[in-house]
């Protein structure tokens, strides 16, 4: 069996046993996909104590969000950062965000401690952009674009139209962050639009992942399946046939009982 598979592998036969790929056939590009992180806002007492016990500078700003906020939940964090950025600019400079690194470690805190993930609430920006200045041929490299609108490709990689030239770009949400095999022979976006988005709407492609040589979205991987290529389905025998064998071996059973019992 050996020399034969060999025989027909030589002469580049096409059978059950020897087939001829490209290796873009066994090729992939591992792409990770993004979803908006989500976050609702809600000042609550623990929430506070936790807050104000590493930053207890900022009890005067805190009560003075609350104040404007209450203590229901509110599911758009990016009016209440906005709206919160205000009211702490409004108060004296002692009372509001210190400067340098500690501003910085009392405005992360504040969404640590005040925010909680949210799947109904509203996506969270992270940056918006007047323009959308990358080359689209370099991210996709030797793929045919689908036929889609620009506004479509562009919200696939993550630029989502907001009018009047700008684009909105959501912070991900570490914990949905997941990666799609893509075949090599099919452009990243189709497989997208197909296999992701009817599932997840709100999911982009990541245009940070790229391949070390072509520089493309994704890392070029191979993977040779030989149970897809080669396995070949077997049907179940008739049951008629094999409840005839277990009776032929239950009346054999039976009979080695027979003979302990004697």
């Amino acid at each position: 069996a050996i020399d034969e598979v060999t025989r027909e592998h030589g002469a580049l036969a096409e059978t059950k046993t020897s087939k001829v790929f490209d290796n873009a056939d066994f090729g992939y590009r591992r792409v990770a996909i993004q979803r908006p992180l989500r976050l609702k806002f809600q000042t609550t007492q623990t929430a506070k104590e936790y807050y104000l016990d590493t930053f207890p500078e900022m009890l005067d700003a805190v009560l003075a969000i609350e104040e404007v906020f209450g203590n229901e939940a509110h599911f758009d964090w990016n009016q209440v950062w906005d709206v919160a950025q205000k009211i702490v600019k409004r108060l004296p400079d002692d009372k509001g965000w210190a400067k340098g690194a500690r501003g910085t470690a009392q405005k992360k805190a504040f969404r640590d401690a005040f925010t909680a993930v949210e799947s109904e609430a509203e996506p969270v920006i992270a940056k918006v952009h007047k323009e959308d200045a990358f080359d689209i041929e370099a991210m996709f490299p030797s793929q045919a674009l689908p036929e889609v609108t620009l506004e479509e490709l562009k919200a696939l990689l993550g630029f989502i139209p907001a009018g009047k030239g700008r684009y909105i770009e959501y912070e991900a949400d570490p914990s949905l962050k997941d990666f799609e095999n893509i075949p090599l022979k099919e452009d990243l976006l189709s497989y997208v639009q197909r296999e992701v988005r009817p599932y997840v709407a709100d999911a982009w492609i990541d245009r940070n992942t790229l391949d070390e040589q072509d520089g493309g979205i994704g890392s070029v991987g191979y993977e040779i399946n030989f149970n897809r290529e080669f396995f070949q389905y077997q049907p179940p025998r008739p049951l008629a046939e094999i409840d005839a064998e277990l009776e032929i071996v239950e009346k054999r059973i039976m009979g080695l009982l027979r003979e302990v019992m004697e």
